[in-house]
């Protein structure tokens, strides 16, 4: 570290070459500060009236938004420039005596925001990935390596330092190399990327270069400890040996003796409860001692509170992340770009033509490097080119290193200005030429024809993807897999996502999880969400793994959990679908049933993402209304080994299916068809038909309930008229076969109502009304039908179309549970020889295939 830059944080001993001793006042007054925000932000928070996910969703930006930000105010705040532009102004704004104290808190910052980067980290994944990911993410790290060291000779002249070439080669190096993490995940959800394949091989690239940046770094600073003092083209060895072996065992002693004793601490406190005042101060305290034992063992000060950070335990390092980060990134940071800004040298760097192609080479090179090794993987060149420009995002620690060089005097002013462009300009990139890449890459998802359950083969893989918001959830989905007859004959690969709503800095990802291992695949980056979502994810892969284990593994199960923002969590569902090949998505009902029989908002958030993802679902969707769905001892393929079932010992899951017709309607029976295969599920049809003195559906919806007429009606009532009878032949088609198929199974009851419109058609429904377990109906809103006419009006729940809104009151239903198929807008024509029944012409049961 350049002794004059941190003067008024450290005092200098000349003794042992440059070294930095604390300060006791600066010390005190440094503790007193960050000390001082935390107990302010504290207190706001306990008095503010506003929900914190309110505040967050108003205030948070991204990663790749505040780098921007804030390198341009950097820029602008440049003293040259600022002096170029009218005389000595920026020498007026920022006079010599007010730069050691500005460079203080700076620095006070940086220490304490490399602490927080410490506090996200969570190395458990990087061991647990597969051997291609690992080589092919260490090749890309290692390449760009090579070639930025070599752009740096090349352009020697124009960016070399005053001290070792060496060091100086390997600091540029090791910021063309690195790959920010934090930057890189915001642009997966926004790209629609994070559920694919492409998304996730990023993410677990990003995180693996993330770490290795960070030892680079670690490395780099041990290299350049005394290089100042040393010939240009040499490195002195038994200094960096000496440097590395301290480094080395500071990490043991944060390892073995710190992260125990504030575990220990820490320990006593009950789930939920705060931790007191004392302990969050001693650890920052703790903090400011690391940064200072770093540097006097000849590193760098934010070695020191980076690994501090990695050893907070993971409940106080949320709660760390919590009071200090708004603090920290808000007020000290921005100071940090401050002093960036009074070190550039803009009309210099114009100046020099030439590093125009450097900057270029910089710029480029993670992305060509990728595609390179990709090619060589035998990966696309579109799947090459999206990793290589996912992996150029730069952000934070590129900064920090390229500060640290130009203090240690190994980058000049032009080269820093420099670096600092070909930060923002490979950052910047990412989000256009990824929207130029997108559509190919969206293309090769769609490559799969069964996206409805209508029209499919029952020996044909049923592919599922169940979204869980919390635990409660669990029980719902799991019963209704177990109606799905999941046997060797009719099988089913099932998907469970547990959604997670992003939170402050916190990065969006897809983790996939061995159903083994809970633990396995929480990786870096995800230490404040440990705490918070893991238990929840741990009993949901309990439960999905017990599931599996009592069907005899006759079902694929697989669970995974997305962290994204509540607006854009329906691209993920629907990108994972289609990455999966999914025919059905079941969402659960973001209303839970009361103590009194009622239904209560238990997540109204995720109201809007069941919205969105049936408007742009790419396959057929299911919304559950869970009012306690009974649950089976065994699943359908241990029943069926039981052989013949004629005196079953347990009672029936009653199901009833609405059908009032159109494509939805045909989809729900389909689905309630292949439930009537289950040994114990009995399933009635009700099929409303209309009667003589039903309203005339060949006029548009708004002119059945407002009495007029349209303009051009002729046409318009022509149009409808060919395509309601179009729906009633493909109704009546579908039926027939269902009659004959199941004419002969006693637990399938069939039964025709006539009915003239909603009114009548709900009280005709009462009358039928048998204690049923399930409901299942069609949502309906692509079709006008007289049955439902009047209902949509006083609906609730669009979602859930007319039938499913009304269902779902409590003087209704009581205690039924309700399914609401959506078919995929995309159109299915019925094949009847493809439908649920085998070729002697009876539903696909177990009974009969055991």
């Amino acid at each position: 570290m350049v002794c004059g830059a941190t003067e008024p944080f450290f005092s200098v001993r000349e003794d042992r070459g440059c070294r930095l001793v604390p300060k006791p006042d600066i010390l005190k007054a440094c503790y007193a500060t960050i000390v001082s925000g935390y107990t302010v932000s504290t207190k706001i928070q306990e008095k503010t009236s506003a929900p914190p996910k309110a505040l967050q969703k108003e205030t948070n930006i991204t990663k790749t938004q505040y780098l921007i930000r804030e390198a341009f105010t950097a820029m602008v705040l440049s003293p040259k420039l600022l002096n170029s532009i009218h005389g000595n102004l920026g020498d007026k704004i920022f006079p010599d005596q007010s730069r050691t104290i500005l460079e203080t808190v700076a620095n006070l910052g940086l220490l304490y925001a490399m602490f927080i980067k410490g506090l996200h980290v969570e190395l458990t994944l990087i061991a647990r990935k597969t051997t291609k990911t690992l080589t092919l993410a260490y090749a890309v790290m290692i390449l760009p390596f090579a070639i930025g060291c070599g752009s740096y000779l090349a352009f020697t002249k124009q960016i070399q330092g005053t001290h070792n070439v060496v060091v100086e080669c390997i600091f540029w190096g090791t910021i063309a190399a690195t790959t920010s993490f934090p930057t890189l995940a915001p642009f997966l959800p926004k790209l629609k990327l994070l559920c694919t394949d492409i998304g996730r091989e990023a993410l677990s690239m990003g995180m693996i270069n993330g770490v290795f940046s960070w030892f680079l770094l670690f490395f780099t600073l041990a290299l350049s400890a005394n290089s100042s003092n040393i010939d240009r083209h040499s490195i002195d060895l038994p200094t960096t040996g000496w440097v590395l072996l301290f480094m080395f065992l500071f990490l043991l002693i944060c390892a073995i003796v710190i992260r125990p004793l504030i575990s220990k601490m820490v320990s006593n406190v009950p789930e939920g409860e705060n931790y007191s005042d004392h302990t969050i101060q001693m650890i920052l305290f703790l903090v400011l001692a690391c940064g200072l034992i770093a540097d006097f063992i000849g590193s760098h000060f934010i070695f020191g509170a980076f690994v501090l950070g990695m050893c907070i335990p993971n409940g106080v390092a949320a709660t760390l992340i919590e009071k200090m980060e708004d603090c920290v990134l808000g007020i000290l940071m921005p100071l940090y770009f401050a002093v960036i800004g009074t070190r550039l040298d803009l009309a210099a760097f114009f100046g020099q033509l030439r590093l125009t192609w450097g900057i270029l080479i910089a710029v480029t090179t993670k992305a060509i490097c990728t595609i390179l090794i990709s090619l060589f993987f035998n990966m696309d060149f579109s799947d090459g080119m999206a990793l290589g420009v996912l992996l150029s995002a730069k952000g934070l620690l590129p900064l920090v290193i390229a500060n640290i060089a130009h203090e240690r005097g190994h980058l000049t002013d032009i080269a820093f200005t420099g670096v600092l462009f070909v930060i923002l300009l490979s950052t910047t990139m990412v989000g256009p030429v990824m929207t130029l890449c997108y559509k190919r890459i969206k293309k090769s998802g769609q490559s799969y024809e069964q996206r409805a359950l209508e029209g499919a083969r029952p020996t044909d893989e049923l592919r599922l993807i169940t979204c869980i918001h919390a635990p409660r959830n669990v029980p719902s989905i799991i019963n209704l897999l177990e109606i799905t007859n999941i046997t060797a004959q009719t099988p089913v690969a099932v998907f469970a996502l547990h959604l997670v709503e992003q939170v402050g800095q916190a990065p969006a990802m897809l983790i996939e999880h061995a159903s083994s291992d809970s633990s396995s695949s929480w990786g870096i980056s995800v230490k404040p969400l440990f705490n918070r979502i893991r238990t929840h994810s741990e009993q949901i892969i309990s439960a999905f793994h017990d599931y599996e284990q009592q069907s005899s593994a006759t079902a694929f199960i697989q669970t995974l959990t997305v962290v994204s923002p509540v607006d854009t969590m329906h691209e993920d569902i629907c990108s994972l679908a289609e990455n999966k090949h999914a025919a059905l998505i079941i969402l659960s009902f973001h209303k839970q049933q009361g103590v009194d029989g009622k239904l209560e908002d238990t997540n109204i958030e995720f109201r809007s993402v069941n919205q969105n993802v049936m408007s742009i679902a790419p396959c057929s969707v299911g919304l559950l209304v869970d009012r306690g769905l009974r649950m089976l001892s065994f699943s359908s393929s241990s029943a069926a080994t039981m052989g013949s079932l004629n005196g079953r010992n347990r009672e029936d899951i009653r199901v009833v299916m609405v059908f009032i017709g159109g494509p939805d309607d045909r989809e729900a029976l389909t689905y309630a068809w292949r439930m009537a295969g289950h040994p114990l599920v009995t399933l009635t049809v009700v099929r409303f038909i209309a009667g003589e003195n039903a309203m005339d559906t060949s006029q548009p919806l708004d002119y059945l309930d407002n009495g007029a007429t349209p303009t051009n009606g002729e046409a318009t009532s022509l149009t409808i008229l060919t395509q309601n009878e179009k729906e009633k032949q493909l109704d009546n088609q579908f039926l027939y076969a269902f009659q004959q198929r199941t004419a002969h199974d006693p637990s399938i009851h069939y039964t025709e109502t006539v009915s003239n419109n909603g009114e009548e058609t709900i009280s005709l429904l009462r009358q039928v009304h048998r204690d049923f377990d399930l409901y299942i109906v069609g949502r309906g809103d692509s079709v006008l039908s007289p049955l439902t006419a009047g209902l949509a009006e006083w609906s609730d729940c669009p979602e859930l179309g007319p039938m499913g809104d009304v269902l779902i009151t409590s003087d209704f239903a009581g205690s039924a549970s309700v399914l609401v198929i959506q078919q995929h807008r995309g159109g299915v024509r019925y094949n009847a020889s493809e439908s649920m029944y085998n070729n002697e012409g009876a539903p696909v049961n177990s009974c009969e295939q055991a």
